[in-house]
């Protein structure tokens, strides 16, 4: 009788997860069909939020957890097709959000953990007697390497370079440059080690 229950529950766990799959899948289809350019196989959960959706481009095998964001409000870069570019095999988490006015790039089997905020786009503050909401923005391209792990609540500001295969930890604020192979951490991220074969 345990054993039928046990066959059961793994057939059960086996028809949901096949569902699942089939539901992302189809919800990628949707987003085509909307204009914004997806590759291959890629697997998108719920309520993703595009705002210029077809200023986005996916590659192949990327999967997007629910309640992700992808907003491209404009477009200051008129060299590029597209703001934000991900490339094959990448994660990206729930509730994150990426933000991009000029280019946000991130390179191939990248994970981004959830509830992340990455933007290429500051706001000026150099006149006293004007409100910073009315001083206007400045746009950075922001670059995020390959192979890259980044933890739960980051957040990447404008002109940062993430290089290949480095590690930030969850809940750091990243104001500058990562060497490729670095881990690091806090706010403003600090450089903590580097990960082993990397100096």
């Amino acid at each position: 009788m345990m054993n039928m229950l046990k066959q059961y529950i793994r057939i059960k766990q086996g028809l949901s997860r096949r569902l699942r799959v089939v539901a992302c899948r189809t919800r990628a289809y949707k987003y085509k069909f909307y204009g914004i350019n997806i590759g291959d196989r890629c697997l998108f959960g719920k309520e993703i939020d595009f705002l210029n959706g077809c200023n986005t481009s996916f590659g192949n095998e990327c999967i997007i957890d629910s309640y992700a964001q992808f907003k491209c409000p404009t477009s200051a870069n008129q060299n590029s097709q597209y703001n934000i570019r991900i490339s094959d095999n990448v994660f990206i988490g729930r509730g994150t959000v990426i933000d991009s006015n000029l280019s946000i790039g991130i390179g191939k089997n990248t994970f981004v953990a959830p509830f992340c905020f990455i933007t290429d786009t500051n706001h000026s503050f150099t006149e006293h007697d004007i409100p910073v909401r009315l001083q206007g923005c400045w746009y950075e391209p922001v670059l995020i390497g390959e192979d890259v792990w980044i933890g739960a609540h980051v957040v990447i500001v404008a002109g940062v370079i993430v290089g290949d295969s480095s590690i930030i930890a969850a809940n750091s604020t990243v104001t500058r440059n990562v060497p490729p192979g670095a881990i690091v951490g806090g706010s403003p991220a600090r450089f903590i080690k580097f990960r082993p074969g990397f100096q």
